[in-house]
């Protein structure tokens, strides 16, 4: 239920535009009424608000309701804030070139998990939920999970107090004792992995990212259909480790160094 200070209508018409967001081919008026529970009337007049503020445009030949230019430029003026070095944009690239699934890079930044770099693959099943910017559910998908398992205590328990786990598919799994033991297993092992924890068929895996003093700086992850993940032959956490030494290097961690010791002597 909204708090008693919001504004029901605005409310609703963002509503709408995540579930228009999620239709890439178009919808209908009636059909986005079905979709989001809002009487149909109240819907037209929500969309037709949207179309009048340039946030949501009419196809002329389907006659379908789509997300317009003004979308991408809110998008566009959001993303320089969001900065990942440029070496660590290339080794994301490499990943995709090598595995040719979609790659993501998130970093620890005042107090969130926020995800801060996608490079699509050229046969990834993309996440639609995931995008620059998103800092929500950490403790179900690989990227929050490795962040969350390298932070110091204190960091942690503030975290877990301001952002309570939620679980998002049957497969998440959010009681105290298993994320316990979830969190010490990525330390130990140096990877995280999110099977179907996150979104139904997509499974992920994410490395640590150390920078110069040892600390988390961030993670990097690999996401790809459940059809096509099998970690005994494809051995894909190895080499996500491997790509996230060299870009732990780039931010002035030691080549020499185990990223896990350094991170557990803080």
């Amino acid at each position: 239920m909204a708090n008693s200070w919001t504004i029901h209508s605005l409310s609703r018409g963002l509503r709408l535009l995540d579930i228009i967001a999620q239709q890439s081919g178009g919808i209908t008026v009636k059909w986005l009424s079905a979709a989001s529970d809002i009487p149909l009337g109240t819907c037209y007049h929500l969309v037709k608000t949207l179309v009048e503020e340039g946030y949501v445009e009419k196809d002329k030949t389907s006659q379908l309701y789509k997300l317009s230019y003004k979308i991408a430029y809110l998008h566009n003026q959001m993303r320089p804030d969001f900065s990942v070095p440029a070496p660590l944009k290339i080794i994301s690239q490499d990943i995709v070139t090598a595995l040719q699934e979609t790659t993501y890079v998130a970093r620890w930044e005042h107090g969130e998990v926020i995800i801060q770099h996608i490079t699509e693959g050229n046969q990834a099943v993309k996440v639609r939920t995931l995008y620059v910017g998103y800092r929500e559910h950490a403790f179900v998908h690989a990227l929050g999970k490795t962040i969350l398992a390298h932070l110091p205590s204190r960091d942690l328990i503030s975290y877990r107090r301001l952002h309570p786990p939620s679980p998002r598919t049957a497969h998440s799994r959010v009681d105290p004792e298993h994320m316990e033991r979830e969190l010490r297993l990525t330390r130990e092992r140096g990877y995280s992995c999110d099977l179907q924890e996150w979104e139904l068929g997509v499974c992920c895996v994410a490395a640590p990212i150390f920078q110069y003093d040892g600390q988390i700086w961030g993670a990097v992850a690999v996401s790809m259909p459940e059809s096509r993940y099998d970690p005994a032959t494809l051995n894909v956490p190895r080499y996500i480790q491997g790509q996230a030494r060299l870009m732990s290097e780039h931010l002035g961690f030691p080549s020499s160094g185990n990223a896990q010791q350094r991170a557990d002597s803080h």
